[in-house]
């Protein structure tokens, strides 16, 4: 018998292998093979036939490695990988790859009844989020629907959709949460523990290896009930999967720029309609892709419109900066800093946001105008002066800080334009000295301990 194999290599084409007389192999089944000089190359089995074609009579056929008995892609997973590679152009062994990592044993966990004996009996949805739960409960059956959950902030939008992940449960089946930032993590795994009783499975960029192979067997099996993770735990072999919650689902962190290139939202809609199960897309401010699908009726929309606190929402102001008279290198306006004067007073809290990290998106010569830029990408390099780095953002090229300009050899001439977030807490330290002032930034909490003590801090 022989097979054909998609490596996870960039190859659209399959590999012929052999099957020896003792193995076992379906369409699906997870494979090692000998692959050019390598011998451990994971793939899947995607033909079987009993004699080789003319065409390749006289090539010398290599033979399967190890097949993995217990791992077996059903026909719907194949279905989204090739649709997967037909959407974004990559190469379907690349797309394969998403889906699989290296193979340890597994661990135990929480198992289902454990749960459902935990599990609240009674609901604290307020009357305008019951209704808006009465609605997707009528969709949790074995069908594609993309369910909208609009709602003002604080009004209640995750104990809804919590609410629909109970019920998953109960009914014995697996439920995803995607989230675009890892830093929302910890704060929904808290709410989650107290909700559920039980810790999710995490996954993310900054998880070990270990804890990846873990969680991905977990989800092959059957044996991890509910997975939160980024737009990667779209690619998990979930065994019996039922529902998918884009929370935040206009965050462009959902977007992968980089090899293959894709939308995970757009993915999880995709994942949905071909497993048909439904999936809730929920956003205070939903994106107009998603708003263009509930003007067409391709998308159910649910709204909630008050805060469930019943508290007012917070006023919302532009400020003219053009009208505002800056000191230099001041980037904060008068009016900012009365709020934050007052904010100090009543002993309050205040957060800053600024999309730029560290400390000056653009740096000049100021004698001739020579602007640091990477020269890899030639993109801008931004001053990170925590780090006393240049950093390039496009590419991650790192550069130390030279006292001279590389372009007219003078001292001292480096000119700073604009802040990042790192000069913006410079500033607020310099004003209030005698207030705490933290930041938090992707090159600040790059571990999950330092975005946790961040948090715990604030």
């Amino acid at each position: 018998m022989y097979c054909n194999v998609l490596v996870t290599k960039p190859f659209d084409h399959t590999f012929t292998y052999k099957i020896r007389d003792e193995q076992i192999v379906k369409i699906g089944s997870i494979v090692q093979v000998p692959f050019g000089k390598k011998n451990d190359e994971l793939g899947m089995v995607e033909e079987i036939f009993p004699s080789l074609p003319k065409s390749i009579k006289n090539i010398k056929i290599k033979e399967i490695s190890i097949i993995y008995n217990n791992i077996i892609f059903s026909k719907e997973l194949i279905k989204y990988i090739k649709w997967i590679s037909d959407y974004t152009l990559a190469s379907r062994g690349l797309v394969l790859k998403l889906f699989l990592v290296n193979k340890k044993i597994l661990q135990h966990t929480m198992n289902f009844n454990d749960v459902i004996n935990w599990l609240p009996k009674k609901s604290f949805l307020n009357l305008e989020q019951k209704k808006a739960f009465d609605l997707i409960n009528k969709n949790l059956v074995n069908k594609y629907q993309p369910l909208v959950l609009e709602g003002v902030t604080g009004s209640g939008k995750t104990e809804v959709y919590f609410e629909a992940i109970q019920k998953i449960l109960i009914q014995k089946q697996h439920a995803l949460i995607m989230l675009p930032e890892i830093s929302l993590t910890p704060q929904l795994e808290k709410r989650f523990k107290e909700r559920f009783g039980f810790l999710p499975d995490l996954w993310h960029s900054k998880i070990s290896e270990k804890n990846k192979k873990n969680t991905w067997h977990k989800c092959f099996f059957g044996k991890s009930l509910i997975v939160v993770g980024a737009r990667s735990s779209l690619f998990l072999p979930f065994k019996n999967l039922k529902l998918i919650v884009v929370d935040e689902e206009h965050d462009l962190s959902f977007k992968q720029e980089d090899n293959i290139r894709y939308h995970g939202r757009d993915l999880a809609i995709v994942r949905a309609s071909i497993e048909k199960f439904p999936i809730i897309l929920s956003s205070a401010t939903p994106s107009l892709e998603t708003y263009n699908n509930i003007n067409k009726k391709n998308f159910t929309h649910l709204f909630l419109s008050t805060q469930f606190s019943g508290i007012k929402l917070p006023n919302i102001e532009l400020i003219d900066l053009n009208k505002e008279k800056f000191e230099l290198s001041k980037w904060i306006s008068k009016k900012v800093l009365n709020i934050l004067e007052q904010n100090i007073k009543n002993k309050e809290q205040s957060l800053l946001f600024l999309n730029r990290r560290g400390y000056s998106p653009l740096t000049l010569c100021k004698n001739c105008g020579h602007r640091y830029q990477c020269n890899n990408c030639t993109s801008w390099l931004v001053l990170h002066k925590q780090k006393n780095r240049l950093l390039c953002h496009q590419c991650g090229s790192i550069y130390n800080l030279e006292t001279k300009c590389p372009s007219c050899n003078l001292k001292d001439t480096m000119r700073l334009i604009g802040p990042g977030v790192e000069r913006l807490a410079e500033e607020i330290r310099n004003i209030f000295p005698e207030c705490n002032t933290g930041i938090m930034s992707s090159d600040i909490a790059n571990t999950p301990n330092k975005l946790k003590k961040i948090i715990d801090d604030f």
